[in-house]
């Protein structure tokens, strides 16, 4: 085995449940770091690890995740420098810094590149963080805390933002905004081509997910370690709120978290001469990275083809099948999430394969950005107890759009090297053929829809349909008072039915065809 073979030697997590007083509301920076360092500690070297740590990446935060505002508000201020904040507070001072981009696919990404450059011999030790603290901003404000999270910190990093965009103006102006309303769009795809009902549809997400819930149940970092059975998750009620058909509030991701996970990387070389044990290391044995089209330019909107290349790629440069891989965490912000790596597998979707390591997003908690690094941190965690096994961690960004899987073991690889997915990305990038009108006016036939709920009444919708005169796609908004069109948005047969397609200026209105 090479000196440079790239491993993980540390995991950390945090989980915050206890808000009931001031002093124990921790910043997001707070908890990250808090993470850091029990991924330091975790690998039991001879000495402390910190001064070794030449690169330090903090996973975005959500507050920052959106370019021209605070994507959630959060009164008591944060720091100008997240990497240096964090080095701070574990003794740190890396050489590089970098404060990572946006989306879900960023924790598993970062590792595959970080696994390179280690490899190469350009970085000694990755230290990979990343926090939310939502759950206590919302309390905080509630009970009326005064907190103070303002801080200066000094130091040079790397900003990755906005990074690339995976969404088109058209898209956003018609509804490709609020992840919830886009995937429960692609779950109306899936449950139409099964022929269910809404209600059907429930309840096949609530056999999914009732053993994300049990596993949520007994992971000692979950936000929400409470198991539900299959009759909660499937029943409108108070406490399972409609939120966009088919979903309800225990079927999507939760944000109001405060989590935090952390992953530290070397090579086995340092590793030996840091008298990291031999029994923390755990190594990546395939991966691959694949960004999808844009959402209209998709064939088929129940599914990515980019998510299907990029797992089926990572298993391929691991040399195994998904039978030979005992331990699976797909990406769950929403059900559609992960019936679409699962389904192509040929993997059952009734709950009876574990599909989650840690609850899920949902049940686990959603921690922004972040959630894989608290997956592949139990992946470390489950394969140090049981050496003989593999995993797979699939991470998701965006809507469905982009994709980093990777396969993980403790048996070393002969002779590990950096992969490609160059050939995947190009068949995911490949001309769909699909053309997508944004000026068309006229009549045309529904293919998907968001039926928004606000307060448990319909509030607002939208429909991706294909133009009768030439199948080019466009996305048409229901037109604000348009009762009669919103009120058909919730019957069950919408999938099929013919609307009148107009432009009101520059946004695509509809109506149900006469």
């Amino acid at each position: 085995m090479q000196d440079s073979t790239p491993i993980l030697v540390g995991a950390g997590q945090y989980v915050g449940r206890d808000m009931s007083h001031a002093a124990l509301l921790k910043s997001p920076v707070d908890i990250a770091g808090i993470a850091a360092q029990r991924a330091l500690d975790d690998a039991q070297a001879h000495k402390a690890l910190a001064a070794e740590v030449d690169m330090l990446v903090v996973i975005r935060m959500f507050e920052h995740s959106v370019g021209d505002r605070a994507m959630w508000p959060n009164p008591f201020g944060s720091t100008n420098n997240v990497p240096w904040s964090v080095a701070k507070r574990i003794g740190a001072t890396p050489r590089e810094a970098i404060y990572a981009e946006v989306g879900g696919q960023s924790p598993q990404r970062l590792i595959n590149r970080m696994a390179e450059r280690i490899h190469a011999g350009e970085l000694r030790m990755a230290l990979l963080t990343g926090a939310e603290a939502i759950a206590t901003i919302r309390e905080a404000t509630r009970r009326g805390y005064e907190l103070d999270w303002h801080e200066e910190a000094s130091g040079e990093f790397e900003d990755r933002w906005p990074g690339v965009p995976f969404v088109t103006p058209y898209e956003q102006a018609h509804g490709i905004a609020w992840p919830i309303h886009v995937y429960a769009m692609f779950e109306q795809v899936r449950r139409h081509a099964r022929g269910m009902s809404t209600d059907a549809c429930r309840a096949d997400i609530a056999r999914l997910f009732a053993h994300f819930t049990e596993t949520a149940a007994q992971h000692p970092y979950a936000q929400f370690p409470s198991a539900h059975d299959q009759a909660f998750l499937s029943t409108v009620s108070p406490q399972n709120y409609l939120l966009c058909e088919p979903y309800t509030k225990w079927m999507v991701a939760q944000d109001s978290v405060n989590q935090a996970a952390s992953v530290l990387m070397t090579s086995v070389g340092a590793a030996r001469e840091l008298g990291i044990p031999e029994s923390r290391w755990v190594y990546l044995t395939g991966y691959a990275d694949v960004d999808d089209q844009t959402v209209l330019k998709r064939p088929n909107l129940a599914a990515s083809n980019a998510q299907n290349l990029a797992v089926r790629t990572a298993l391929a440069s691991a040399g195994v099948g998904i039978e030979a891989v005992k331990y699976l965490d797909f990406y769950s912000c929403f059900p559609i999430a992960v019936s679409s790596i699962a389904e192509p597998l040929g993997l059952p979707t009734d709950g009876s394969r574990p599909l989650t390591l840690t609850g899920g997003l949902p049940f686990f908690g959603g921690p922004g950005n972040n959630y894989s690094m608290h997956a592949i941190a139990t992946m470390v965690d489950k394969l140090r107890a049981d050496p003989q096994a593999r995993g797979l961690v699939v991470a998701n960004g965006g809507y469905l759009s982009k994709h980093s899987a990777a396969v993980y073991a403790c048996a070393a690889p002969a002779n590990w090297q950096p992969l490609s997915s160059s050939a995947a990305q190009a068949e995911a990038k490949a001309d769909t053929g699909i053309k997508v009108d944004e000026r068309a006016t006229g009549a045309a036939t529904i293919e998907t829809f968001a039926a928004i709920v606000n307060k448990g009444a319909p509030a607002d919708g939208f429909v991706v349909a294909r133009m009768q005169a030439d199948n080019a796609r466009v996305m048409a908004r229901v037109v604000k008072g348009d009762a009669a069109t919103l009120a058909a948005l919730f019957q069950e047969q919408v999938i099929g039915r013919p609307i009148t397609v107009s432009l009101q200026g520059d946004l695509h209105q509809f109506a149900i065809a006469s």
